[in-house]
């Protein structure tokens, strides 16, 4: 969603309200100006940030190279251009040094948003959470957990959603798969060879060997999450 980082300036810091808000109103005040109207999707990257600096905080204190990662992952989800991506990063640094309530974050959101979004930024949480923590197990659950019960989503919409992310081979939407691989769905197929040829030979175990189990196993689980959106755009496509 190219000019995101514009939105900023129109007031979106105030349409997120809380500490989210306020370090979003702090950073329009000091870069930037109003150009464009906020939109929906604006809100959804905006608290989605948010709830993904808990992601990191409960697993430990996230590296840049994960900052990175993850802000990647949402620039190619959300078709970010350059501007966009830098507000991405200072923010999710920004609200990683303030402390956020889940509870006041979705109350707010909640009224801003409907139960397909709701939905979605609870999707895209999940796919966040495999991709720097590794499968979903009881810790990453119960955080989850607690973010479904706080955005309102029924028991069924939140099982029937851990159904297809638990397991060894999660089964993510397309879109979430481009963006794991850094690619777009409009991507050519040998851009999509390419990308998981590269990424296959960055994982591959041969060069974890010599480190340590966690290590090994770290990079394994990484794997396993690009052959399985790997898999999802060729059946797609009918590769």
């Amino acid at each position: 969603m190219k000019g995101w980082s514009k939105a900023v300036g129109a007031g979106l810091g105030y349409v997120v309200g809380g500490p989210i808000g306020a370090v979003l109103g702090y950073m329009a005040g000091r870069k930037f100006g109003p150009k464009i109207k906020a939109q929906e999707g604006h809100l959804l990257i905006a608290n989605l940030l948010g709830f993904t600096t808990l992601l990191l905080k409960a697993n430990s204190t996230p590296s840049l190279e994960e900052r990175r990662e993850i802000v990647l992952f949402l620039s190619k989800l959300f078709k970010f251009d350059r501007e966009d991506e830098e507000l991405a990063d200072e923010l999710l640094q920004r609200l990683l040094e303030v402390d956020l309530d889940v509870n006041a974050m979705a109350r707010t959101f909640n009224k801003h948003s409907d139960p397909q979004m709701r939905k979605r930024l609870l999707e895209t949480l999940a796919t966040l959470s495999l991709l720097v923590n590794g499968p979903l197990e009881r810790g990453q659950l119960a955080l989850l957990d607690e973010f479904a019960e706080s955005l309102n989503l029924t028991p069924a919409q939140w099982r029937t959603i851990k159904s297809r992310y638990r397991g060894p081979s999660p089964q993510l939407d397309t879109p979430f798969c481009y963006a794991i691989l850094g690619l777009f769905p409009e991507s050519s197929e040998e851009e999509i060879r390419a990308a998981y040829r590269r990424l296959a030979k960055k994982y591959h175990p041969d060069r974890f060997a010599l480190q340590d189990q966690s290590v090994q196993r770290r990079h394994a689980e990484r794997m396993t999450l690009i052959n399985a959106s790997y898999e999802t755009i060729r059946t797609d496509r009918g590769l």
